[in-house]
């Protein structure tokens, strides 16, 4: 239990503590953003994505009147449903009708304080954690009865796009900038940062509370093992089997639950094999992509990291911020990814870094298998900084550069 006295002082000093704080870059996510209404804003995301960043600049930009609470500050640990009591009289008080509320999950019983406000009138914006994001969001889709997470409108919060990290950086875009993001990766703070050790640091701080203690993982040893295991296979194929032999785990379903655990984290994802057949997408191997590469290439036991992988990670990092579903074909070669959007439009895209005749012949033949297994009307290539379009058999594919990619907004 914490002490109204308390309360107050501490949202009195969070509160000043902005006051001295700029509003931090501009993120593009804000074109997106719905008017207040009698849903929760909320909005998820990764640790060091930003989440902080955004609501300060909203506070400052957008809504310079609202109540401001982070209840990730330390000095709030133990936050409860009683609790909430005391801070609502503070907030009544306070005569605001919005909130501002960083890190809500952190506070016990925060879903039952916001859809009472809600209720009330009160207009409100949170940010949580990826895994509460998903979680909400998992909800809305099973419909089991529940329909409290109706009343949540989601946002997914991602580290900086290209065009961002463009901005950002004061950079024009080109072959050399799209090698500086790969290189200097994504996280909003590593970039000011510019240190491995700021990376190991993130790294440490996302295993520590958004997997072990989030997901009460007992054995931290075998779950930084997997983690490191996944991160550095960035690009390549694995299945939860694979992962129990090659580490010695001694059953497949703990290898599987600490990689759902990752995933949910936001350190990886998981794509499956492009089929309307559940049973065939189970046996097949999923291919794994880390969230960042520069922290691929932080975590990665080799010297030099694989040009290639680190590429196709950021193509697929990129992919995932604007469809809604990614998967994978294995036909003639393969494609690399086939992205279906929020309408229903299915993509084809292949990733291709080296200037290599037979690996682009490679790319071309798995592509035009792709289109016709899809029926998607599109195919790419995207290459270091070739730009081309071509026929073949029968299928349209265009050859382009990444920048010009990534610039699109695809």
């Amino acid at each position: 239990m914490i002490h109204r006295t308390a309360l107050e002082n501490i949202a009195a000093k969070q509160r000043k503590m902005l006051a001295d704080r700029s509003a931090g870059h501009p993120r593009e996510i804000m074109s997106s953003m719905p008017y207040l209404t009698d849903r929760v804003l909320l909005i998820g995301g990764m640790r060091g994505c930003g989440r902080t960043t955004l609501l300060t600049r909203m506070l400052l930009n957008e809504y310079p009147e609202a109540w401001y609470t982070d209840f990730g500050d330390p000095r709030l640990a133990g936050f409860d449903a009683g609790d909430f009591v005391k801070f609502d009289r503070l907030l009544d008080d306070s005569g605001k009708g919005i909130l501002l509320l960083n890190r809500i999950d952190c506070a016990a019983g925060w879903t039952d304080y916001c859809l009472r406000k809600i209720e009330q009138g009160v207009k409100i914006v949170a940010t949580v954690s990826l895994g509460t994001l998903l979680g909400i969001e998992r909800q809305r889709r099973t419909r089991d009865g529940d329909r409290t997470a109706e009343r949540f409108t989601t946002r997914r919060l991602e580290p900086f796009s290209y065009t961002e990290f463009l901005d950002f950086t004061h950079k024009k875009g080109s072959l050399a900038a799209v090698n500086d993001y790969m290189l200097r990766g994504a996280f909003p703070g590593i970039l000011k940062k510019g240190t491995l050790a700021a990376l190991h640091d993130l790294y440490d701080d996302i295993i520590a509370r958004d997997v072990i203690i989030a997901g009460g993982v007992r054995d931290r040893c075998t779950l930084q093992r997997v983690a490191l295991k996944l991160m550095a296979a960035s690009g390549t194929f694995v299945t939860a089997n694979k992962i129990r032999e090659t580490l010695k785990i001694k059953a497949v379903s703990t290898a599987a639950e600490h990689m759902a655990l990752l995933e949910q984290a936001g350190l990886v994802s998981f794509v499956s094999v492009y089929s309307d057949n559940p049973a065939r997408q189970a046996i097949n191997p999923r291919k794994t992509y880390a969230c960042d590469t520069a922290l691929m290439s932080a975590l990665s036991p080799e010297e030099t990291p694989d040009r290639e992988r680190l590429f196709e990670t950021m193509i697929f990092n990129h992919l995932r911020r604007n469809n809604r579903s990614i998967h994978y074909t294995s036909g003639a070669d393969g494609c690399d990814f086939v992205a279906t959007d929020a309408d229903g439009t299915v993509r084809c895209i292949q990733a291709c870094y080296e200037d290599d005749p037979d690996r682009m012949e490679a790319q071309k033949e798995g592509l035009v298998h792709a289109l016709r297994e899809t029926g998607a009307k599109s195919g790419t290539i995207v290459t270091a900084d070739l730009s081309d379009r071509l026929t073949l058999d029968g299928c349209e594919i265009e050859i382009t550069d990444a920048d010009a990619f990534l610039s699109e907004g695809f």
